[in-house]
């Protein structure tokens, strides 16, 4: 490897870190109720997953959504789901073998009573998609290489450390998922795959948290 090639690496590195802190930023202000902020947060929020798409697109990390249209496209979408399910599975039962019953990450996001339309906007459209382009564009596929099991171990680990695990449980929930994602993107080389996986997990959590939010004042 020469030295042209490591520091290429390196600011690969430096790019993913910094969309890392800048994707932080939103989150400061989930809970705010004024309705002028929350439009204006959504629009920062939608604004920031089509530059993130861009910067793929750029990067030739992202072929773009005309890679979804066909059925093998989504069997393989599938069975990513099914790895990041299984994963969550097993790390949802060594927490209840704990004693935790949520993690650091879903907590904050729980606690912050976000306005709906804000919470799927953040945790359905933008998060996939800048986690993605992050850990399995960037990490795997520039600062690695997609097809290495160090970039695999080192971005799965990292995926799951920015969730903030509390617990052993919930760091196989976290960390096995990115282990499912990279698996898929060591597979399939679609980032695209990647992204409507996580679209598709994040979308069923966050709905069984806003039924869970309507349904608490009758069962109470």
């Amino acid at each position: 490897m020469n030295k042209g090639s490591i520091l290429k690496r390196f600011l690969y590195f430096l790019l993913a870190f910094l969309i890392l802190i800048i994707d932080q930023v939103p989150t400061i202000y989930l809970g705010v109720k004024d309705i002028r902020l929350v439009c204006l947060l959504i629009f920062v929020l939608l604004l920031m997953s089509a530059g993130a798409l861009f910067l793929g697109k750029r990067l030739g990390l992202f072929e773009g959504f005309k890679a979804l249209s066909s059925l093998k496209a989504w069997g393989m979408i599938g069975l990513t789901y099914l790895g990041i399910y299984i994963v969550t599975r097993i790390g949802s039962m060594v927490m209840m073998m704990e004693g935790v019953s949520n993690s650091t990450n879903q907590a904050a996001i729980e606690n912050a009573h976000m306005n709906p339309f804000l919470l799927i906007t953040f945790t359905v459209i933008m998060a996939p998609i800048v986690e993605e382009l992050v850990f399995r564009g960037l990490l795997m596929g520039r600062v690695f290489n997609p097809y290495s099991i160090v970039g695999l171990i080192v971005s799965s680990l990292l995926f799951g450390l920015v969730h903030m695990p509390n617990s052993i449980g919930v760091w196989i929930v976290y960390a096995g998922m990115g282990l499912a994602l990279g698996i898929a993107y060591r597979k399939f080389q679609k980032l695209e795959y990647c992204i409507m996986a996580h679209i598709i997990n994040n979308s069923i959590a966050v709905s069984m948290l806003l039924l869970l939010q309507f349904l608490a004042p009758y069962i109470k």
